[in-house]
Formats: structure tokens, C-alpha cells, sequence
């Protein structure tokens, strides 16, 4: 009997735990001069994600058509915050509570001033989020 209801006890703390992920995609855009801003098209979490859903780490992939020109910021934001990202791909886990269910861009800036040669032509972005409710 305690066997049983050890079961129901776990069965009961793991429904109530639930994680998960979900990813998305967008092309890019470019830039041709030092110091404008290109933000990415939107990346949603899809429909039915849980509204207790909350970011645990985040991944992401960019590629662009040249290699990264000098000065080349790169940060995913929602409209409350910005994350610096440190390169075109990586891994980071979020510290904050931070809802999944918000939509993401990537922002993109190049310190330099002047006419970038070659310019900067980001072909995708992909970010996938793990989340835990």
C-alpha cells in the first residue's frame, strides 16, 4: 500500500512540473552603414504553451552571408528586456523569471561608422527557448 501511494505522490509532483521547448525562424535583413539598427521579424511561441511557461535558457543560430564585420553587437529582446548575445550561435540560461509565451527579436548594430563593406546581410535567425512551468 505504500508502494501505491509513493506512485500517486510522483505521478502527482511531475504532472504539475512540466518543461519543455519550442523554436522558431525568421530570414534577415542587412545593413550598410555603421551605427542603424536592423531588428528581425518577430519569433512567437506557438499558440498553446502553457501562460506559466517561464524561460530557462535560451539558444540560438545566425548566418550571415560574410563573415561578422568589426564592431557587430547582436541582442534578443523582448519589449521589456535585451539579452546581449555573444556571437552568432550559443547557449544561455535566462536568471530572470521571463514568460516564454513573449515575442522575441533579434537586434542588430555595428559600432563602426561609414559604409560597411561588405555589408552586413544576415541570411536567418533561429532561436530555440527551453522552458519550465
Amino acid at each position: 500500500m505504500k508502494w501505491l501511494s509513493l506512485t500517486f505522490l510522483f505521478a502527482s509532483l511531475t504532472a504539475h512540473a512540466l518543461s519543455g521547448s519550442w523554436s522558431d525562424s525568421s530570414a534577415g535583413g542587412s545593413v550598410s552603414v555603421g551605427k542603424q539598427i536592423l531588428v528581425s521579424r518577430p519569433l512567437n511561441a506557438p499558440g498553446d504553451l502553457p501562460a506559466s511557461a517561464v524561460v530557462t535558457r535560451l539558444a540560438w543560430r545566425i548566418e550571415l552571408l560574410s563573415p561578422p564585420p568589426p564592431g557587430l553587437r547582436i541582442k534578443l529582446c523582448t519589449s521589456a528586456i535585451c539579452f546581449p548575445l555573444a556571437g552568432l550561435s550559443g547557449v544561455k540560461q535566462v536568471p530572470i523569471a521571463l514568460s516564454a509565451k513573449n515575442r522575441f527579436r533579434f537586434v542588430y548594430s555595428v559600432e563602426s561608422r561609414g559604409t560597411l563593406s561588405p555589408a552586413l546581410q544576415v541570411v536567418s535567425n533561429r532561436l530555440t527557448l527551453n522552458y519550465s512551468t
